[in-house]
C-alpha cells in the first residue's frame, strides 16, 4: 500500500474525506499512515514558523489525526537527511530543520515539498474493508508529478485515470443538489 494513493469513491458521504485524494506512506501490521493531497488550508509555513524566509509554502489538511503536527512529503531524498524512501522519488520526512534551511536559501521549489497538518490513519483491517465496501479506489501509479497537479483538480484527474467512466461524476460540483 506504501506509494499508492486513495481516491475518494464519488459516492462517498463521509463529511471529512468527501472527494479525498490520500497519499499512503506507512504500512505496517498495525495500520496504514496516509497524508490528503487536495485540502489545501488557507495558512503557509510562515504562519506557523514566522522566522523562516521564503516561507510561502502552502499547508494542506493532511488528515483529522494530530492537526497540532506538521509532516512534509518531498522528492529531494538524500538532500535532506532522515528522510524515508516511499516510492521512486518521493520521500517522507527527514530533518525537519535541514527542510527549514534548504527553503530559508530557495534550495526548494513549492513542487518538491507538501507541508500537511495532521495525518490520516487506518487500522489495516479497517482499510482493507473500506476498499472492499468502495469507500475508496486506489491509483498504484503514482509518480512526483503528483505534486505538480492543482489541488483542486487533483480528485477529478484521479478518479478519471482510474475509471473513465466516473468522469461524469467528476464533472458535477461538490454539492450535485445545486447542479
Amino acid at each position: 500500500m506504501e506509494g499508492e494513493v486513495l481516491i475518494a469513491h464519488p459516492l462517498l458521504n463521509d463529511g471529512f474525506f468527501n472527494r479525498s485524494v490520500i497519499y499512503l506512506t506507512n504500512h505496517t501490521e498495525d495500520g496504514v499512515l496516509g497524508f490528503i493531497l487536495n485540502f489545501r488550508t488557507q495558512f503557509k509555513l510562515r504562519d506557523v514558523r514566522p522566522q523562516v524566509k521564503n516561507g510561502n509554502f502552502p499547508i494542506y489538511e493532511g488528515g483529522p489525526v494530530a492537526k497540532d503536527q506538521l509532516f512534509f512529503l518531498h522528492t529531494l531524498g538524500n538532500n535532506v537527511s532522515e528522510s524515508v524512501q516511499i516510492k521512486d522519488n518521493l520521500y517522507f520526512g527527514g530533518d525537519f530543520y535541514e527542510m527549514l534551511h534548504l527553503i530559508e536559501h530557495n534550495k526548494v521549489k513549492s513542487h518538491e515539498v507538501r507541508f500537511f497538518a495532521g495525518y490520516s490513519g487506518w487500522g489495516l483491517d479497517q482499510l482493507n474493508g473500506e476498499i472492499k465496501n468502495n469507500s475508496w479506489l486506489t491509483n498504484k501509479h503514482v509518480t512526483e508529478e503528483l505534486f505538480l497537479w492543482d489541488a483542486e483538480d487533483l480528485w477529478k484527474q484521479q478518479l478519471t485515470e482510474i475509471k473513465q467512466s466516473y468522469e461524469i461524476f467528476a464533472n458535477i460540483g461538490f454539492d450535485p443538489s445545486v447542479n
